[in-house]
Order: C-alpha cells, then structure tokens, then sequence
C-alpha cells in the first residue's frame, strides 16, 4: 500500500470518528407556563412564636409569578425577605418555592390558573396569583 493510501485511509477514518454537533433539546412547555399577576397576599402572622407582626409586610398583592418548563419564579417575594424564589410545579398543578431566609412556599394551581398557597418564613401568609391571559 501506498504512502498516499495509508493516509487518505487515516483522514477517512478521522471524518468518521468525528461526533456530529449535538443539538440542544427543545425547551419542555407545560400547561402552566406563562405569568401570574398578584391577587392577594394575607398576613397570617409571625412564625418565630413572639406574635409580633411588626416587621411583617402587610396584606397586598405579591410581584408577578412566572412559570417557564416547570420551573417557577418569583422575585421580589415579600418586602421582608427580599431576593428571589424558585421552585417547580409538577403535573399536577403542585408548586414549591424556595427562597431567601428560609422561606417556603406550597401551593397549587387550579384549572382556572389560579396558584394558591402558603407562605413561611418568618411571617406566614396566603398568597393568590391568576394567570395572565385566563
């Protein structure tokens, strides 16, 4: 064989060996994608047993919530807290946030696309968003 066969052969087997560019899968959507906005956010009380509410943001409308492949976000959460939280809803409408300071939030969306839930952090509250659009 030829010194010019011997190397086109291993330029040819080079070619082969060599992966194809892999292509991003395709973002997952769910039904629950799309923005929230605030509806209420009730105060229920301060959770570190001293049943002071002073330093407690009162009743009002919590920032916007978005959901985008399962994955949920809320900036902002509550004036005390500051920061953001971030979680995931499942198949099920199910949603759990975490955030800054320990906070948790455990909610669940309807048909109707509204998110209700819970709140704890070092104050409890029931928030409500609706999504946009519904």
């Amino acid at each position: 064989m030829s010194d010019r066969m011997i190397v086109l052969g291993a330029i040819a087997a080079c070619m082969l060996a060599t992966p194809v560019a892999a292509q991003a899968p395709a973002p997952t959507t769910t039904a629950f994608d799309g923005t929230y906005a605030g509806v209420s956010r009730t105060l229920e009380g301060e959770m570190g047993g001293t049943n002071e509410t002073r330093f407690c943001a009162k009743n009002g409308q919590p920032g916007p919530l978005t959901i985008a492949g399962g994955v949920v976000r809320w900036p902002g959460t509550v004036p005390t807290a500051g920061g953001t939280a971030e979680g995931a809803v499942n198949a099920q409408g199910v949603v759990v946030m975490h955030g800054p300071l320990g906070m948790r939030f455990d909610g669940q969306i309807d048909a109707r696309g509204t998110v209700t839930g819970r709140l704890t952090s070092s104050c409890g509250y029931q928030l409500v968003w609706q999504k946009e659009g519904k």
